[in-house]
């Protein structure tokens, strides 16, 4: 009986997604649950099983192409020239009973086993698993592979870099080096690196990440009529704060940022100034306050930028906020990142300090209604508080919020607030 595979809805509302590899071809037996392909949507990589089991007799796409859901993708026990109309679309969340039985599942091998080579030629392994093997130079196909269905996890490679020579870059070069796992986050002290520009020509198509970012923010930048206060505050007592405690949270494996405490203190804001910490529905033209303080966290990646989230900020410690942004921040950069870590922000913050840089105009989140953009700590002239001119360490803040919702008056003094928090973490302790 031929069955058709069409493309699912793998996430709330989808649309389209983009086949980026498939992990069968032509003749493969696919048992059902088998991953079948990677597809890229709204920034997140994700592999796709078949509901059918079967022999695959056509590929309906080639990589690197964008589907909308509902389309055809594969047919199973054809004769290879199966059409869209040949079969109801598959339903994404439930598995399809077909004639077909599905071939006896066996165990997965508790030994490793040898990397399988996908339909294009490439090793089954995610890409950023792929990146990070090639900029390691590290040949995959000696990896052994503990993924479901041979793919190669990143635990696969990282650990292969601690124990083996990496793969010279060059042919004929002898590499002396072994490959080291990926190196802590830089401090936000150290300027960010200079990288130069990619130098390209003529028309380049957006990556799907880019298409994701691009019409978001087109559509965020239209709907809502955005304010930005711009501040600064003076944090030598936060800086101090963190010299004191950097170290002893350093020996329990965390880095303490100052994007950490300033998450907390945007959270304290938040519950102070609920406007902040709500959503604008103007189909029902009702304003929706909700109850915890899930924080947007901006972090930038190769592919684009990704919106993890700190669910119940306010409820959390400094070093719990810290080692939470920091498993977030290596998730996304290493592609592992889940769909339900990046939903539910009621309020986003945003950093370029560690890029050295100052004021911006973040734009709003989601269906928040505010971000904060955190800049860097600069050492300025300042008036102290017996009127001497000294040195200070000023804090750059710009706040963006939904006019329709706050008014210039409630930013201002949230904002007050904030540097409040920000600039004693004495005074934070006792308020949140």
């Amino acid at each position: 009986m031929t069955e058709i595979f069409k493309m699912p809805d793998i996430g709330e509302g989808m649309a389209e997604g983009d086949i980026t590899d498939w992990l069968v071809k032509v003749g493969d037996v696919v048992k059902m649950d088998d991953p079948v392909a990677e597809v890229q949507n709204d920034k997140l990589m994700q592999e796709i099983l078949s509901p059918y089991a079967g022999t695959v007799t056509k590929l309906f796409v080639d990589p690197n192409t964008t589907v909308s859901v509902g389309d055809p993708l594969i047919e199973f026990d054809g004769d290879g020239q199966g059409t869209a109309a040949a079969a109801p679309a598959a339903p994404a969340s439930e598995p399809v009973t077909t004639a077909v039985t599905p071939a006896p599942v066996t165990e997965p091998a508790t030994a490793p086993e040898r990397p399988v080579v996908a339909s294009n030629g490439q090793i089954l392994a995610m890409p950023s698993v792929r990146h990070y093997a090639a900029e390691h130079h590290i040949d995959l196909s000696q990896v052994p592979a503990t993924g479901r269905h041979g793919h190669i996890t990143l635990n696969d490679v990282t650990n292969f870099a601690g124990s083996a020579p990496v793969v010279a870059a060059t042919p004929g070069v002898p590499v002396t080096e072994v490959a080291q796992p990926v190196q802590p986050p830089v401090p936000e002290a150290a300027p960010a690196p200079v990288v130069a520009p990619t130098v390209t020509e003529g028309r380049q198509p957006m990556t799907p990440t880019r298409r994701a970012i691009a019409n978001a923010m087109s559509a965020q930048n239209a709907a809502i009529p955005m304010v930005t206060n711009f501040d600064s505050v003076e944090v030598s007592k936060l800086v101090a704060h963190r010299q004191q405690f950097k170290q002893r949270v350093a020996d329990e494996g965390i880095h303490l940022t100052y994007l950490a405490y300033a998450v907390k203190a945007l959270a304290a804001t938040a519950k102070k100034f609920p406007e902040l910490n709500a959503s604008v529905d103007m189909a029902t033209h009702e304003i929706i306050y909700h109850e915890e303080v899930n924080m947007g966290i901006a972090v930038n990646a190769p592919a684009g930028l990704y919106v993890p989230v700190v669910a119940n900020a306010d409820a959390k410690s400094i070093t719990v906020i810290a080692k939470e942004i920091a498993e977030l921040a290596d998730a996304v950069r290493h592609g592992t990142i889940k769909p339900a870590q990046m939903k539910g922000s009621t309020i986003t913050i945003s950093n370029l300090g560690s890029a050295r840089g100052t004021w911006f105009t973040p734009i709003i989140n989601g269906s928040d209604v505010a971000i904060l953009g955190l800049g860097s700590i600069l050492k300025e002239p300042i008036v102290n508080e017996n009127g001497e001119l000294a040195v200070g360490q000023n804090m750059k803040l710009s706040l963006t919020y939904d006019h329709r919702l706050i008014d210039g008056m409630l930013g201002q003094t949230a904002m007050n607030y904030l540097k409040q928090l920000l600039a004693d973490p004495a005074y934070m302790l006792m308020e949140v």
